[in-house]
């Protein structure tokens, strides 16, 4: 299964409903600006998985805005990684690529999600190893 969607608002909100099903990881991979923005939609279900015992990773740029939020966001794990790419990952069974650079203006955010352990674990899989080194 796969789908497209289009606006930023549309976005998140298929990131959120994604979410909602999370039992045992989430991985989401963003830039600064986008990392604040994600955070401000998504900070309280963030906050509840992380206390049923999901396990939460988000690779973004660190800057002095991201560090202000990464206080308020225990038990989720925060690392500064350089991967020029914004995705989420629920699982290891469904993924969220957007296609366009988070300056983008937020009409015109798009997205594709697929339904597919294949290819989210591969994804998955290189994700971990840019956040070990």
């Amino acid at each position: 299964m796969s789908g497209a969607i289009k606006g930023r608002d549309n976005v998140y909100n298929h990131i959120d409903s994604m979410l909602q099903n999370a039992k045992k990881s989430v991985i989401l991979v963003t830039g600064a600006d986008g990392f604040v923005r994600k955070i401000k939609f998504l900070r309280n279900r963030l906050k509840r998985l992380s206390s049923k015992g999901v396990k939460i990773k988000i690779g973004t740029k660190i800057n002095d805005e991201v560090k202000k939020l990464i206080k308020e966001l225990k038990n989720i794990q925060i690392k500064n990684v350089n991967i020029n790419a914004r995705f989420c990952i629920v699982d290891g069974k469904e993924v969220m690529f957007m296609i366009n650079d988070e300056k983008i203006h937020e009409n015109y955010d798009s997205a594709v999600w697929v339904n597919t352990p294949y290819f989210a674990t591969a994804l998955e899989n290189l994700f971990n190893i840019c956040w070990r080194s």
